[in-house]
């Protein structure tokens, strides 16, 4: 079956944390739902921000675009019984992300931030 939506209009995580649901109203104007084990959300997290950049270079027409966000904030900690690093970016609007960092990852980040204050920035970075 398929369903075509016409907009999100909320989520739910369910009591117990096994499920959520999705909430939308289709294009029919009705409500409607899909409901998922928690754990495809990892999936989603993975899949969505492709599908976002594939839609945008497919109706531009312009390969060279990307999805950006803002940043409005970041956090570094340890990771607990590991040598990595959490990198924490946040979005002004509360959106967060954590990547787990190797002490090398920490490294190149670390040199690649410091130098951009020495030199020019490249066009693809501006």
């Amino acid at each position: 079956m398929e369903l075509v939506g016409r907009m999100l209009t909320n989520s739910q995580v369910d009591s117990t944390g096994d499920s959520f649901r999705l909430n939308f109203e289709a294009i029919d104007g009705r409500p409607a739902s899909v409901t998922l084990p928690v754990e495809c959300l990892n999936s989603l997290l993975m899949t969505l921000p492709h599908l976002l950049e594939q839609a945008l270079k497919t109706r531009y027409r312009d390969d060279s675009l990307k999805l950006v966000y803002p940043t409005g904030g970041w956090a570094l900690e340890a990771a607990a019984g590991s040598n990595r690093l959490i990198l924490t970016l946040n979005t002004p609007d509360g959106c967060r992300v954590s990547f787990a960092l190797s002490p090398e990852d920490a490294d190149g980040l670390a040199s690649s931030l410091a130098g951009v204050d020495a030199a020019p920035l490249p066009a693809s970075i501006q």
